[in-house]
């Protein structure tokens, strides 16, 4: 058991997953996260060990540096350490090593910050050609409970005029997204030649019902009036909150 703990924890796995592995190698055994914890307090098993110093460490990123180590980033870098120098040191302090020992190789391979996606070229035949469609999670609380406002839109990708927003406690429903779809329809008696969708469940009932309705056009193949692809490549717009309100802030 003990050669077993020692292994899941130099390989980096969180307390769950190392719970996981446990009750399926040592079945005979009644486990619990507290379980897990006295088990490994008992063999003396540290998931990030506090002692160990600076120094070492250091000594240890910078012998990987001076080898084939050197194009790791900083999380492979954080497995390795483990596993082949034994030294479970908490991954932010591999991180700072590695910077202060080759900032020039780190910011290579993982620049500080998001790299910034460069806008590509975006062609459209006009107004109400294809509209964008899809939802927005950042608002959710702590596992989408605590503070439930999930948002779901639908911009024009030739103006990037938001066309509707709706603000509810969830936006996975097929049924209610649809419906959301259908009052616009409703309210503005035209359709899209394109909607653009991922592939969320979500999205099925709002992508059958435009097939259906844009089969009476005559103009395109219905299956083919729905396009599919993610949400890092449709047209961009933002969504601000003022005083409890979501309203469109375009660019």
């Amino acid at each position: 058991m003990k050669e077993q703990l020692q292994t899941y924890v130099k390989q980096g796995l969180h307390q769950a997953e190392i719970l996981s592995y446990m009750r399926r190698d040592f079945a005979q055994y009644a486990w619990s996260t507290r379980t897990l914890q006295r088990r490994l307090q008992h063999f003396d098993i540290h998931l990030t060990d506090t002692t160990l110093t600076v120094e070492e460490v250091r000594g240890a990123v910078s012998k990987e540096l001076e080898g084939p180590g050197k194009l790791l980033g900083y999380r492979a870098m954080y497995q390795k350490i483990r596993q082949e120098h034994n030294l479970n040191a908490p991954r932010n302090l591999i991180y700072a090593l590695m910077y202060d020992v080759d900032p020039e190789g780190l910011e290579a391979w993982c620049p500080m910050g998001k790299r910034k996606r460069e806008k590509g070229h975006f062609v459209t035949k006009g107004t109400n050609w294809v509209h964008s469609m899809d939802g927005h999670d950042k608002l959710m609380g702590y596992q989408n409970s605590t503070l439930p406002l999930a948002i779901y839109g639908a911009i024009d990708t030739a103006s990037r005029k938001i066309l509707w927003l709706k603000i509810w406690t969830s936006n996975s429903c097929p049924k209610r997204v649809g419906k959301w779809y259908l009052e616009y329809l409703y309210e503005v008696r035209q359709i899209a030649s394109l909607i653009r969708v991922d592939k969320g469940t979500e999205t099925g009932v709002m992508t059958t019902m435009h097939a259906y309705l844009r089969q009476y056009h005559g103009d395109m193949n219905a299956a083919e009036t729905v396009l599919y692809g993610p949400s890092t490549s449709n047209q961009v717009f933002v969504v601000c909150l003022f005083g409890g309100r979501a309203q469109g802030c375009f660019f």
